[in-house]
């Protein structure tokens, strides 16, 4: 490991499928996603999942942050205009390498921010991993945080139907 961190911006869309986007050198924020995209459909196990995570953490840093870019690599993949409007039906799930650890955060979308990390649930695994345990926590974010996204988004429209129809 030649490098004291690496970190990848892995997104999850409605149909599960894995958006993976790894870091590089940056002139201007020191480090950023680099425009490089790695895709993992669902369905997937387990090997499947670990050896997708370890390919975008080693995509880190196989080139620049394109400074000169105004649009994020998230945007030009989703071809959708403004970080928030990119990321606005995907889950964000970052993650930090260490030379002992891997750091697995998971994100709430807020609406005018965009992806924020939730703290609280930050989930850390020692290196080297046993077989199975990035998967099991990647698998629970995205069981929560997904799953209960989905939710929470057809709840809100339901009730932003209810206040139109009461208008």
């Amino acid at each position: 490991m030649e490098r004291e961190f690496y970190t990848i911006s892995v997104y999850v869309d409605k149909d599960e499928n894995l958006i993976g986007i790894p870091c590089g050198d940056s002139e201007k924020y020191l480090v950023g996603d680099i425009d490089k995209v790695i895709l993992l459909k669902k369905p997937y196990g387990e090997k499947e999942v670990e050896k997708f995570i370890d390919s975008v953490f080693d995509s880190c840093y196989s080139k620049r942050h394109n400074d000169e870019s105004e649009i994020s690599t998230i945007e030009k993949y989703t071809k959708k205009k403004g970080f928030v409007n990119a990321t606005a039906d995907l889950t964000l799930i970052s993650l930090v390498k260490t030379q002992n650890s891997i750091s697995i955060m998971p994100t709430f979308n807020d609406s005018e921010k965009g992806p924020l990390c939730i703290d609280d649930d930050e989930r850390v695994i020692t290196l080297p991993y046993n077989a199975g345990e990035l998967y099991e926590q990647i698998n629970d974010i995205i069981m929560v945080y997904v799953k209960a996204n989905a939710f929470y988004k057809i709840v809100a429209e339901i009730e932003n139907e209810k206040d139109g129809n009461a208008n």
